[in-house]
This record gives C-alpha cells, sequence and structure tokens, in this order.
C-alpha cells in the first residue's frame, strides 16, 4: 500500500514534467525561444488549475505521501481544471491569438491542446475527468489511470526510447 501512495504522490509531480517533455519531443524542431514557449504552454493547463491548492499544507501531504483526498481541494479548483482542460475554449483562445497575428505564439499554444489530448486518454472518471468539450458538454472519456505504477513505468520507458532515438 505504500508503494501505491508513493507512486500517487510522484505521479502528481511527474505528469507534470512529462507533458514538458513531451511538448518538447513534439515540438523539437522549432527555434528554442518557440520550443519553450509550447512547453510552457504544455505544461499550463496543469499550473492554472492547480495554483488553487499551491499551499503549504498540500506540499506537506505530497511530500510525506499522505493522501490528497478530493475533499481537500476547494471546489473552484475543478471549474478551473475544466476551462483549461477544454479543447473548445482552447480552439477560441488559438483563433484569437491566429487572426491576432501571432502565428509563431499560436503554433506554440498547440502545446495546450497537447496537454489536452494527452489528459483525455489519461485520466480516468474517478479523479480529475477532462471535459473536452466543456461548457458545451460535460461529457468526458474515461482513460487509463495516470497514477499508476504501472503506466508511470511504461509512460516513462517510452520518453526515454524516444528521447534517446532523437537527441543522441
Amino acid at each position: 500500500m505504500l508503494y501505491n501512495e508513493i507512486s500517487i504522490r510522484i505521479t502528481l509531480i511527474m505528469d507534470l514534467i512529462s507533458h514538458g517533455l513531451i511538448n518538447n519531443l513534439i515540438f523539437k524542431s522549432l527555434p528554442t525561444n518557440e520550443r519553450w514557449w509550447a512547453i510552457i504552454f504544455g505544461m499550463l493547463p496543469d499550473l492554472i488549475s492547480f495554483s488553487g491548492v499551491m499551499k503549504l499544507e498540500f506540499f506537506k501531504k505530497l511530500l510525506f505521501f499522505k493522501k490528497i483526498p478530493h475533499a481537500f481541494i476547494p471546489l473552484f479548483v475543478f471549474k478551473i481544471y475544466n476551462i483549461t482542460h477544454s479543447l473548445v475554449i482552447w480552439a477560441i483562445i488559438f483563433t484569437v491569438i491566429w487572426f491576432l497575428g501571432f502565428k509563431i505564439m499560436a503554433i506554440a499554444f498547440i502545446g495546450w491542446a497537447v496537454h489536452i489530448v494527452i489528459d483525455i486518454f489519461t485520466h480516468s472518471a474517478k479523479s480529475f475527468p477532462t471535459k473536452i468539450f466543456w461548457p458545451l458538454s460535460d461529457w468526458n472519456y474515461s482513460g487509463f489511470t495516470w497514477s499508476s505504477a504501472k503506466f508511470l513505468i511504461i509512460e516513462y520507458s517510452i520518453l526515454a526510447i524516444l528521447y534517446a532515438l532523437f537527441y543522441f
């Protein structure tokens, strides 16, 4: 049981890092400055969503591997999560950025969409389901449980192989 608790806490941090690593791979052909923006945009949905729980108590529980129940997370975090993980909201913002003439920034902003697409398949209905058509619909796909040790091993093994192929 302790191993499961540890793996869940580690994956909370590793999920954020993996979004950055995946976007780095996807946008590796972009110039460094634009690639950094894609990486940042790829991490922002979670950074924005969970900034409301970035309190000392949260970090204590995270660092000491205590279970963090959903009741501990304020309701507004779930609402912000729905906004930042909606392809509808993303498409509106992307369109505005594109038509304002910020084409390079719009391309980097695709990193945000990559984050959403990944989360569609790696979040179950039990923990932060990704409501991709919000506010038009609450529909979500109940995918793999990203916080399982098995998923973590597979994900980072694939990332290690891809980094070895593309960077070494």
